[in-house]
Formats: structure tokens, sequence, C-alpha cells
């Protein structure tokens, strides 16, 4: 497993007490409204406070049914992203959630973290499918997972409200013989 959750950029590793400062500072990013993938319960556009965030990782770090990721970048060894794998209902068909803060995105690395959760998963898992549920408005997150394979796999309409606006939850997919075939066929089953 070593190497299994790095790249020559960044690393992934569990959420610990330091890191507060830098996740209160990009989950607090404006441009991250609505798409920061934070437990059920916390408000989703206002500011969070440091108590509200030592939750956030508290309750990350006790989740049994799914895993949260720090994302960090191995020249500076900070913080700049995260990534959820949740498994609630089945463990063949996981969900995950990656967001990288404002100042670190287009530059590839939500990429390298996509790949390694993805070789994780299908190397590693039984998941057979993997999903990414992104609100329709979201386009640089629609944009991200179907540039890396993902395939439009349905929508629920009128999940909530935008600017005024109902809008619709769209689901996206890999199943794992679309891994295999393209980016997972260079690492083996």
């Amino acid at each position: 497993m070593d190497g299994l959750f790095e790249s020559q950029t960044i690393v992934m590793r569990p959420f610990e007490a330091g890191y507060r400062p830098a996740l209160q500072a990009y989950l607090n990013h404006p441009d991250l409204a609505g798409r920061r993938y934070i437990p059920w319960g916390y408000p989703e556009l206002a500011p969070l406070s440091e108590d509200q965030v030592d939750q956030i990782i508290q309750e990350w770090n006790e989740s049994k049914k799914s895993f949260h990721l720090a994302v960090i970048q191995r020249e500076s060894s900070n913080l700049i992203g995260h990534i959820e794998c949740d498994w609630e209902w089945d463990p063949h068909c996981p969900s995950i959630s990656l967001v990288i803060g404002p100042p670190f995105q287009h530059h590839g690395y939500g990429g390298q973290v996509l790949k390694l959760q993805l070789r994780y998963l299908f190397d590693y898992t039984p998941a057979h499918t993997v999903t990414a549920w992104i609100n329709d408005w979201n386009q640089d997150g629609l944009a991200f997972f179907s540039k890396h394979g993902f395939k439009n796999a349905g929508r629920m309409r009128r999940t909530g409200i935008h600017s005024g606006q109902y809008t619709d939850l769209v689901i996206l997919d890999m199943l794992r013989r679309e891994w295999l075939a393209g980016e997972g066929g260079q690492h083996g089953a």
C-alpha cells in the first residue's frame, strides 16, 4: 500500500487538528459556496467558525461508512483540499466528493487526487461503480468529472434552490470496466 495515496506532487492522509486553519480558510472561500462537501447539518453557504470546523474534522475522522482524506501539497506541506469516499448504502457503489481550494484549482491536483482514489477503489475494494453527485449549476465540477471519464448516469430534479432557481442534482459514474479499459488498465486489476 506504500504510495497508494500519493503522487509526485500530493499526499492524501487522514485529517488532523492542525489542519483546521487551512481547512477553515478554504471552506470559507466564497468560490466554494454550495460545493464544500461538508457533513449535513452545517450551513452550506454561511462562514464556518473554528468550532464548527473542528467538529467537521471530528465527524470525518469518526465516520464508519466513509472516509475523508486531506490533500497535502508535497512541496509545501500545505493542506490544499479534501476528498470523501462514502459507501453508506453499498460498498460496491461508493460515491466520491472532491474539493480543491480555489488558489490551487486548475493546476492538476484534482486530477491526481481522483486518479489515486479511483485506483484505490477499483483495485482494493469491491467497488464496481463509483459515483459523483453534482449540482447542475456547478459547471466546473461537471466538466472536471466528465474530463476524467465519468458518464452521465441520471438526474434528480428540483433537489435544491440556487440563486433563486430550482436546481437538479446530476449523477455521474464510472464503471470498473471503464477504469480498467482506460487509466486503470495501466495499473492492473
